[in-house]
């Protein structure tokens, strides 16, 4: 994949399993989706996404139903791309190095943790 200078990309995955949980993942101490950059290595953007899922979570058999928002970093250098995924069954997780904890959280109950940035709660709620 050609590398862009203006800009990056970071892909995340709101997964959601047949009981309509969402997947979030613990980094140092709050809460996020997984999901990670595309790099050059690359080939296309679904490569990246399943390669950052299957590295922070284990999970290699998800679908990927659609965009659900595209948006823009803080800094303004980096567009963020938010994909619906879902699972048939609850798999285990084999959780990164880069990761200490990983949760199945009902919408209901998302207000409960802490995310490393607002936006994210707004993006699951969405």
């Amino acid at each position: 994949m050609e590398n862009h200078k203006l800009f990056k990309v970071n892909q995340n995955a709101i997964i959601s399993n047949k009981n309509n949980e969402i997947l979030i993942l613990q980094k140092d101490g709050k809460w996020l989706l997984p999901g990670g950059r595309i790099e050059e290595s690359d080939k296309t953007w679904e490569q990246a996404l399943r390669r950052e899922i299957k590295e922070e979570t284990g999970i290699n058999d998800f679908k990927i139903e659609r965009i659900s928002e595209v948006g823009m970093s803080d800094s303004g250098n980096t567009y963020i791309i938010v994909f619906i995924c879902k699972i048939e069954s609850i798999p285990e997780i084999k959780l990164s190095h880069e990761h200490q904890k990983y949760e199945w959280v009902s919408l209901k109950d998302i207000d409960n943790y802490e995310f490393w940035h607002k936006d994210i709660k707004e993006r699951i709620k969405k």
